[in-house]
């Protein structure tokens, strides 16, 4: 295991040195679909050095035009090269400040649009996102990790109310997609991962055009009863 993680993590430097600074450099220059498209190298890195599989369910659900906001269960760091390889729009990632202060890989993001936020700092949380809903109505799609972090047991976690604000504020569907496998492959704490398969599950959207805050709690609600429902679909979880 620590030598498959070694060469895991020295792989991960090397290839994060070169996409890192070339998103960074087409997304300065305006050219965001090429800068895209190295968020997507990095995936397929990651499915070729870990031996990951993954695959897609559903996509006909996908919307096929206009914004929305990605609901996502979250397990590994697996999740997110699964989500980006499988999902047929670009989709910028909420994170965490902290994620965003990694050299080289943090400045690519946020230069990319990842949404970086202070969880810590109630103003600054709320300034960046507003900063989100600008992003989301200016046509991107926005992917959130209701949980807010990786769960430490597979077990779906309490969900986080932010990405549900978002939709709201930026009147456009959700779109819950479930994860599974991720966790048997890299729980949280396992230094490497393992080969193996990884689906991704899309669900039906949920529209918010016309919904207020007052509706949080039932769009909540919907929204994780539809990942639970998906994520019922591994053979592995258990509630």
């Amino acid at each position: 295991m620590r030598i498959a993680a070694a060469y895991q993590y020295s792989v991960a430097v090397l290839v994060t040195l070169v996409v890192a600074p070339t998103a960074y450099v087409l997304a300065s220059l305006g050219f965001h679909r090429a800068a895209y498209s190295q968020v997507r190298a990095f995936a397929w890195a990651v499915h070729a050095f870990t031996g990951l599989r993954s695959r897609a369910q559903n996509l006909e659900k996908v919307p096929t035009s206009g914004p929305y906001v990605v609901i996502s269960n979250h397990n590994s760091h697996l999740d997110a090269p699964a989500l980006v390889r499988n999902l047929p729009h670009p989709v910028y990632f909420v994170i965490k400040r902290e994620l965003a202060r990694i050299p080289i890989w943090g400045n690519a993001a946020v230069k990319l649009g990842f949404i970086a936020v202070d969880r810590g700092r109630n103003e600054q949380a709320r300034a960046q996102m507003r900063q989100a809903i600008e992003t989301i109505r200016s046509g991107r799609r926005i992917l959130v990790f209701a949980e807010g972090t990786r769960s430490e047991d597979g077990h779906l976690q309490p969900f986080k109310k932010g990405g549900f604000h978002l939709a709201i504020d930026a009147q456009v569907p959700i779109l819950p997609v479930a994860v599974n496998g991720s966790h048997d492959l890299l729980p949280k704490g396992q230094p490497a991962a393992r080969p193996g398969v990884v689906d991704v599950v899309v669900c039906d959207p949920i529209a918010t055009a016309g919904l207020t805050k007052d509706d949080l709690p039932v769009l909540m609600a919907r929204t994780r009863e539809a990942i639970l429902e998906a994520r019922r679909l591994d053979p592995s979880f258990v509630e």
